[in-house]
């Protein structure tokens, strides 16, 4: 017979109710049930209260950044080519950093090296700030438009400038497209 006070009968496998509701739990949490026993309620798993911070698969990382230095010299490469050669057009001359002595050689090393410091950058700002993406576009986006603004100083020729500064503008772009994509194939949760 049953007890009135026990609307549940324990000979039969049926579980008591809670003593208190279960706790509340945000939407989309996901839920494990903690054990079998009745007095053992289902509490939600959680990741701990420790602030995740983020890291990389160095390898994909620099296979990535390799791949945008890449990307970043051919750029260069078929600005240079395509302007001058092609449209008969002139560009405004990188700097001759490694004195290979052609204008085509500067482009592309231009754009390799603005793509190295660029992956340097952002490695740096995925191990040491909390938003490395936000901080890792605005200095992409600034140091762009500081290159782009160089063909302008001093004496200068219009249409060769202009060209030099869109040139800039489009290896920027790439430059942060292929590496913030490179970085979330990348970036990894790591407990501190």
């Amino acid at each position: 017979m049953s007890d009135p006070n026990r609307p549940y009968d324990a000979d039969y496998g049926e579980r008591p109710p809670p003593a208190y509701p279960p706790p509340a739990q945000a939407p989309g949490t996901p839920t494990q049930p903690v054990g079998e026993t009745p007095d053992e309620t289902v509490q939600p798993v959680t990741s701990g209260t420790q602030d995740p911070r983020l890291g990389l698969e160095v390898g994909r990382y620099w296979a990535g950044a390799l791949a945008t230095m890449l990307v970043a010299a051919l750029i260069g490469l078929a600005a240079e080519f395509i302007l001058e050669e092609v449209l008969n057009l002139e560009i405004q001359a990188q700097a001759d950093l490694f004195a290979t002595g052609s204008d085509l050689m500067a482009w592309v090393v231009a754009g390799a090296l603005f793509a190295l410091v660029a992956s340097i950058v952002l490695y740096l700002l995925v191990m040491s700030t909390p938003r490395p993406r936000s901080f890792f576009g605005w200095v992409v986006g600034l140091a762009t438009v500081i290159l782009a603004a160089v063909p302008f100083a001093g004496d200068f020729e219009l249409v060769p400038a202009i060209l030099a500064a869109v040139v800039w503008i489009v290896i920027g772009s790439a430059v942060y497209s292929l590496l913030t994509g490179t970085l979330s194939r990348t970036v990894v949760r790591r407990s501190p």
